[in-house]
Formats: structure tokens, sequence, C-alpha cells
């Protein structure tokens, strides 16, 4: 190799360097309040900077979401079961959804899916994509806060 080519792949590895550093410094931080949605409509609200949860009933059975007791040992402060849109025999399976307050994060604990995606992305803290459970139809996404006070996606 030449010393252009030593030169050339140095000057792409720090543009590549500068150009992750710009990304992950210039996000802005995550608002405090989470939304779980089941079919665009909210369901269960968490406000991190005061640990409240409100639960809204969902329109399939108003019995629901139902708080339970944390599943795991991995932190969950609160758990709750909410309904999906996934069918398994004629009936509608349900979706457990986990809140830890420590690390300001909730997830998708555990369904009844095929692929099981919302699943596999774990504790989410408002950081990068939202949860999705795609046959739930279930999301999980961190409300952003303008500086003019009003909610907005």
């Amino acid at each position: 190799m030449k010393k252009k080519d030593f030169i050339l792949i140095g000057s792409l590895f720090v543009m590549i360097l500068i150009a992750f550093l710009v990304v992950n410094f210039t996000q802005k931080q995550p608002s405090s309040i989470a939304k779980v949605y089941h079919q665009n409509d909210v369901v269960i609200e968490v406000d991190f900077s005061t640990n409240m949860v409100k639960l809204f009933p969902q329109k399939e059975d108003i019995t629901y979401p139902k708080e339970i007791t944390p599943l795991t040992n991995e932190g969950a402060d609160k758990a709750f079961i909410m309904l999906g849109d996934y069918f398994i025999e004629g009936r509608r399976t349900e979706v457990v959804i986990e809140i830890d307050f420590d690390t300001k994060s909730l997830r998708i604990e555990r369904d009844e899916t095929p692929k099981q995606i919302g699943v596999n992305r774990s504790w989410y803290n408002g950081k990068g994509l939202p949860v999705v459970s795609l046959p739930n139809k279930v999301a999980i996404r961190f409300e952003s806060i303008d500086d003019d006070g009003l909610d907005g996606v």
C-alpha cells in the first residue's frame, strides 16, 4: 500500500468518527413521560419524574390493563397485563408490560407472538427507536415535550 492509500483510509475513518460523535452527542434527552399504545390509543402512561402510572381502559375489554406483580427479578417495579391483537385459537393474547423506575425504562416482558420482536428489544429508556409488537399492535414511546410546554409527537 502506498502513502496515499493510508491517507485516504485515515481520512475516511476520521470523517466516520466525526459523524458518529455528532449523531450521538446532538440527540435530545428523552422525555420523562412514556406511553404504551394499543391501536393508537394510550393504554398506560408512565411519568418517571413522579413515578406515577395512569391506566386507561382498553376498548376491547374495560377490565384491561390489569396490574400484576413483576414476573422476573430483573429490576421491574410494576407490571401490567394488556390485551393484544394477536389471536390464538380465537382468543386475544395478553401482553405483559414491565416498568423500572430506577432506570426509567419499560419493556414488553412477554407476549405470544411468533417472532418475539417486541420482547427481544428488552428495556427501553427513550433512546433509539420505539418498542413495537406489530402482531399485537402495541408500541411503547417516550413523548417529546416542546419548549413551549405543549405535548407533541
